[in-house]
């Protein structure tokens, strides 16, 4: 475990003090770590797909305060499901290649067979735009001892989100593809609906089943709705289709006394008060070329947590380290002078991240994020 030496908190505590809005010792560091170099900098080690797991761990636990998505560099392989749908995976990357539909009234004759399939669900089972999962694996081992065995690889020293939660809509334009999603609605707009509603139920299901705030106080609400320039749906879909989901699935894990951050890449500004409405406690992950600046978001939404923030498009990639460190210090400025700023890249730390950068973002995060500066 790594400690700094001003440090007055664990990373926990940290965490729960921004959660109760109160300022805390220092800025948490937030990220999600996809970098095969930067694994091997901090651990001395070398990276293979048998140590990939523990060596990332070992990263994560050594240098951030939160995490989500722990995910081992995976070999590449074509993967065949019995439903039709193939996928590529290739290191942290999944992608799906082949549909069992090739068009619109294709997908609208798959939706009713997709939803008896969710509503047959077992516990445990999560739907995300790879299909059906099930949070206890192939193992018996209960959720809670698997997130147990995952923070004892970790270390105490980071709080680790439980499984990501999707809302639904993702789930469903993905796996339908965004054009035959947006014909199908056009074509049936209530059979759509329909899928998208047993999508969010099986979820709010899987809350219940597995929630629990001793593991981690706070849940990672997740669907992609925007691109840089504007959401992918209209906002007036968006607030009969989505919003209220949403709104049941933050209510879902808020039962459980976990707080909520929602991740969407893109810009949102056009729905924060849609976000606001559904009660979530903060936003992720802030991206500053598509307008999301966390000084900014600040200004409006003065007691969200705000997560991430720190450019990945060009600045970690293309930037110095001279202004990584300025950006950073801009930021905490800014954003997070009250505290509620969990701060880190604005996607994930990826292979394109140059590695002198990461070191500087949280560098200056060492040195200039404490409140008592």
């Amino acid at each position: 475990m790594r400690t700094l030496s001003r440090d007055r908190m664990t990373a926990r505590e940290r965490i729960e003090c921004t959660l109760r809005g109160e300022l805390p010792d220092r800025v948490p560091i937030f990220d999600l770590i996809q970098h095969i170099p930067l694994i091997e900098y901090v651990t001395g080690e070398k990276v293979t797909y048998k140590s990939g797991l523990d060596m990332l761990c070992k990263t994560i636990g050594q240098r951030l305060d939160i995490t989500r998505g722990i995910a081992p560099p995976a070999e590449e392989k074509i993967l065949r499901h019995d439903d039709g749908f193939v996928y590529k995976q290739e290191w942290w990357t999944t992608w799906l290649i082949e549909r069992p539909f090739k068009d619109a009234r294709g997908l609208l004759d798959y939706i009713p067979r997709n939803i008896e399939e969710i509503h047959d669900r077992k516990f445990g089972d999560i739907w995300t735009f790879a299909g059906r999962s099930n949070v206890w694996g192939e193992t018996t081992k209960s959720p809670r001892d698997q997130f147990l065995e995952l923070q004892e690889r970790v270390g105490e020293n980071t709080v680790i989100f439980p499984n990501e939660s999707p809302v639904g809509l993702d789930t469903a334009h993905i796996r339908a593809r965004l054009d035959l999603f947006v014909y199908a609605y056009a074509e049936n707009p209530q059979l759509v609906s329909d899928w998208l509603e047993a999508l969010n139920w099986a979820e709010i299901q899987r809350v219940h089943e597995t929630a629990d705030r001793e593991l981690s106080p706070v849940a990672l609400v997740y669907a992609d709705i925007a691109d840089k320039n504007r959401t992918f749906f209209s906002p007036a879909f968006l607030r009969r289709e989505f919003f209220p989901r949403l709104a049941k699935l933050v209510k879902a894990w808020h039962e459980h006394g976990i707080k909520v951050i929602f991740h969407s890449d893109g810009y949102l500004w056009d729905v924060l008060d849609d976000l606001r409405a559904a009660d979530v406690e903060g936003i992720n992950p802030l991206e500053p070329l598509s307008g999301m600046y966390a000084g900014d978001v600040r200004k409006e939404f003065p007691d969200w947590i705000l997560m991430g923030g720190i450019d990945a498009s060009q600045l970690l990639p293309l930037g110095t380290e001279r202004e990584v460190r300025a950006t950073v210090r801009k930021t905490i400025g800014e954003a997070g002078v009250k505290g509620r700023l969990w701060l880190g890249s604005s996607t994930e730390i990826h292979p394109g991240v140059k590695l002198e950068n990461v070191l500087a973002m949280w560098d200056e995060i060492e040195n200039y994020g404490y409140y008592d500066r």
